[in-house]
């Protein structure tokens, strides 16, 4: 799946050209996201920097805002916590002022990991506190998900491990969502992570059911070019 998610969008960008920034950077955002995902943070700071150019074409104020937090994302990931905090701290302002709620979330998320890489567990901890009620009215379980695992993991750093495993079965649990493959990836690993390293067992939580839904159906994600014949 995370290969036919890289050809899908990188068809998008061949079936867009050169001539269709409007729509590029939205693609060039979901690149930087997939990076973030697979660990490859010098790719992701590419795509969400291409993605920060190309939103004035789409005179939207969520893809600066959502730009602008891949950077953050990108640059914290590869250690540059200076200006991982301008980008982030944008990010935030912006989406506060427009009440952009799903980028908000990921902001301060990402804002309160990067205060816990400056040893800062304290601010880290305000800042997740403002993720909490609004996440779990959305509902965001995506988005709660990654809050609990920095939470998670600033308990592991603080030797408070029952707190650890708490906050790690609950991101397992968010995570879970309809179960997989209907899941969130990203935040199942790292929760399932988490409870390895405490020594903590894996939530018991029912499988996705296939018989309460249609099967999805079959698409091939970049088909071949018809073949040009003259005559």
């Amino acid at each position: 799946m995370f290969a036919e998610s890289g050809r899908a969008l990188e068809r998008a960008l061949r079936i867009l050209g050169e001539g269709a920034g409007e729509w590029t950077g939205c693609v060039k955002a979901d690149l930087a996201q997939r990076a973030i995902w697979l660990g490859d943070a010098a790719t992701a700071g590419q795509d969400a920097s291409c993605a920060w150019e190309l939103a004035p074409a789409q005179r939207r104020e969520r893809e600066f805002i959502r730009a602008a937090r891949l950077q953050g994302e990108a640059v914290l990931a590869l250690g540059d916590l200076s200006l991982a905090d301008e980008r982030l701290r944008h990010a935030l302002t912006r989406a506060r002022t427009v009440d952009l709620i799903q980028e908000e979330l990921p902001a301060l998320t990402a804002l309160a990991e990067l205060h816990r890489r400056q040893n800062n567990p304290a601010a880290a901890l305000e800042l997740l506190d403002q993720v909490w009620e609004p996440a779990e009215r959305g509902p965001s379980p995506l988005f709660h998900a990654d809050a609990l695992n920095v939470l998670a993991q600033i308990e592991r750093d603080a030797g408070n491990i029952a707190a650890a495993i708490r906050a790690a079965t609950e991101a397992y649990t968010k995570a879970w969502c309809d179960g997989p493959p209907f899941a969130y990836h990203w935040g199942l690993e790292k929760a399932r992570a988490h409870l390895a390293a405490l020594g903590a067992p894996e939530p018991a939580i029912p499988p996705f059911d296939e018989s309460k839904y249609e099967p999805m159906p079959d698409v091939e994600i970049d088909p071949a070019e018809p073949t040009q014949s003259g005559n």
